[in-house]
């Protein structure tokens, strides 16, 4: 047995192997339905099983050795008769051989989530019968369903999910990239798991709460990297690690930790992070004891936990999806019972405390605003806030006293802790309706109540008297110019010329409101309005047409005759452009195909500029770093709103007479 299951080292897609295995498989099969389970049995079924792990083993795997297609048929051949044998166990009510073959497969199911060449092992289709990979994911969740309506006696360790402990540690020489791929699956597929479970089988709910948490018991923290550095020439890679842990360790930045140690190796750290004349890359020697810093299992442990911790959030919204709030409060209670003289130390699924609850939430706030894969056409955002206050509920029937929720964190956070609140007093009449601790209920929501009004003091406060930042305030002003130069197009038709002499007319064009906190340091949101770019295009197109008027002496009725090559502005109506073929063209500026040569502008009344005959002269503003015409000032008082007031000087200088054609009669 031991020689047929030993991997060959030539001729390994030998279909005569393939035989052999399912032959001796089939034959082991057989005897164990026929004879039951017997040590002789349990033994030869562990041979296969170690020889099977012979065939995952990463070290005889080389650059031109890897898995063979007959490795994987092979190992395609072990799992289906795992599958055999725990659908017989539990047809025959054989709790010894149900627990081990289950356990059996949960081994080989670790070898295939964290294998570096897991696509080639297993199928992202449902079913790839064709091939010899392993369907492993719906495998399981059909297994699992079907324990699920199983009637005779067993174990059933899958729909448990007693296997994910096998799952939880990783070894130092893993890919990150491709084992977090693994992880996120069997994560999915334990949800997919407990969802059957709290559908139908609500009495399993806890033993899954409870195979959860005692694989997590201690969960990884967060670790600090770091290789001291005394020579000068590597003294750049301090700067590396200090930008490396301030990486977040989660699922949703993997690429990114990825990508920054694989930097070190490729000279874009270097590149990135040298700051000085006598900076050298890293050799060799140096290379080595910086990447072996990194200590790749102990991160991908800590992105495990936080991925347990989102599994703790989406559990609970199923819970409260199918009202399975008895079960719910059972897995509370057993966490923490109310009379137990000690804390439970280690970690679980759930949260110990409302502090952790309510930072948890912060967390994972985007992902549960967007996470819109749940049940038919329900969001998990409702169902996910009802157990949030299910929870806080219970932690203060337990004897936890509420206090404040989130009284720190910066300007940018405030918006989303505030959400949070007002979506857990959303739940508030629905919880109250599910036990009779109505007193417990309005303590936490009078407390989430005076939370908020807390943190709405905190916000106009930090509003108020935070600093403007410079950095905002000069791209507020630069994004006003560059839509200022997006939108005039005076310059096609008439001639404008820019000075740094200061004109004769000066022009208010708006006194626009902005919000402070668009402003201020420590919020990541930037003020920006353009809406105001267009105000101030529209008051200084208005100004200029009334200077144009400026110049229109008494006279008599005159048709004003559009010219056809003349470079001209046309003042008109907007119903007598239309009729003209005029089109718009922009917020302000109407064209017409057949006459390129004007430029018209809806107004009340005619007046046609011959362009030729008038010079349009713009100061510009020196301390603009593109010299834009517009001067723009901060009225800041302290208050939510701040005023941006935007001013220009401009001349319009009449070369010839003749300038101006007024249809109809006009005063100066």
């Amino acid at each position: 047995m031991a020689k047929l299951l030993k991997p060959q080292s030539n001729n390994r897609s030998d279909l005569a192997e393939i035989d052999s295995i399912n032959a001796g498989l089939e034959l082991l099969i057989y005897n164990i339905e026929q004879r039951s389970w017997d040590l002789d049995f349990k033994e030869i079924l562990y041979q296969f099983h170690a020889a099977i792990k012979l065939r995952f083993d990463s070290r005889r795997q080389t650059e031109t050795i890897k898995l063979s297609t007959n490795d994987l048929a092979v190992i395609k051949n072990y799992w289906n008769t795992l599958l055999r044998l725990v659908r017989h166990a539990r047809k025959n009510e054989d709790i010894s051989m149900s627990f081990h073959t289950q356990r059996l497969i949960a081994d080989v199911m670790s070898w295939i989530v964290y294998h570096p060449e897991r696509q080639l092992i297993s199928s992202d289709s449902l079913r790839d019968e064709s091939t010899s990979k392993i369907s492993w994911i719906l495998d399981l969740y059909e297994l699992a369903r079907w324990q699920g309506y199983q009637t005779t006696n067993g174990i059933d360790l899958i729909l448990e999910c007693e296997w994910f402990h096998n799952l939880f540690y990783a070894s130092d020489d893993l890919d990150l990239k491709t084992s977090t791929k693994g992880l996120q699956e069997f994560h999915k597929l334990a949800i997919d798991i407990f969802d059957i479970i709290s559908k139908s089988h609500p009495h399993k709910v806890l033993s899954f709460i409870k195979n959860i948490s005692q694989a997590v018991s201690f969960g990884q923290e967060q670790q600090h990297y770091f290789v001291h550095t005394p020579d000068v020439e590597t003294q750049w890679l301090r700067n590396f690690w200090l930008d490396f842990n301030r990486t977040t360790f989660r699922i949703d930045s993997v690429g990114e930790i990825v990508d920054k140690i694989n930097s070190l190796s490729n000279g874009k750290a270097f590149t990135k992070y040298n700051n000085c004349s006598t900076s050298k890359p890293l050799n060799e020697l140096q290379l080595k004891n910086a990447l072996s810093a990194i200590k790749l299992d102990e991160i991908f442990e800590c992105i495990h936990f936080k991925l347990v911790k989102r599994m703790g959030w989406d559990v609970t919204a199923r819970l409260a999806y199918y009202e399975r709030w008895a079960e719910f409060y059972s897995c509370l209670y057993w966490k923490q019972p109310k009379e137990a003289d000690a804390n439970y130390c280690g970690e679980t699924l759930l949260a110990h405390t409302s502090n952790e609850l309510v930072n948890l939430i912060f967390t994972d706030y985007q992902q549960i605003e967007h996470y819109w894969r749940f049940k038919e056409r329900h969001a998990i955002k409702t169902y996910a806030y009802r157990a949030f206050l299910f929870q806080l509920c219970f932690f203060a029937e337990q004897g936890e006293e509420p206090k404040l929720v989130y009284n720190s964190g910066p300007f940018d956070a405030l918006t989303t802790q505030l959400d949070i609140l007002e979506s857990l007093l959303k739940q508030e009449r629905f919880i109250r309706s599910l036990r009779s601790w109505n007193p417990h209920v309005t303590n936490v929501c009078v407390n989430l109540r005076a939370s908020i009004k807390n943190l709405e003091k905190r916000k106009l406060r930090l509003n108020t008297h935070s600093k403007i930042d410079e950095q905002k305030w000069r791209a507020f002003q630069e994004s006003i110019e560059k839509s200022w130069d997006n939108i005039f197009s005076l310059a096609g038709v008439i001639d404008v010329s820019y000075s740094h002499k200061i004109a004769k007319n000066r022009v208010m064009l708006s006194k626009y409101p902005a919000e402070r906190e668009g402003l201020i340091t420590g919020n990541k949101f930037n003020a920006y309005s353009p809406y105001m770019s267009r105000v101030i295009h529209s008051e200084f197109i208005h100004t200029l047409y009334e200077a144009c008027l400026s110049f229109v002496t008494e006279q008599k009725q005159k048709k004003i005759s559009l010219p056809k090559e003349t470079p001209a502005l046309y003042f008109s109506p907007q119903k007598n452009l239309q009729q003209l073929g005029f089109k718009r063209s922009g917020p302000k500026y109407w064209e017409n195909e057949k006459l390129k040569n004007i430029l018209a502008i809806s107004a009340d009344s005619h007046l046609l500029v011959d362009c030729s005959k008038v010079k349009l002269k713009i100061t510009k503003n020196l301390c603009s770093q593109g010299h834009s015409p517009l001067f723009i000032s901060l009225n800041d008082l302290n208050e939510p709103m701040v005023q941006i007031k935007t001013e220009m000087y401009f001349d319009l200088e009449v070369l010839e007479d003749g300038a101006f054609t007024f249809e109809g009669s006009y005063k100066t």
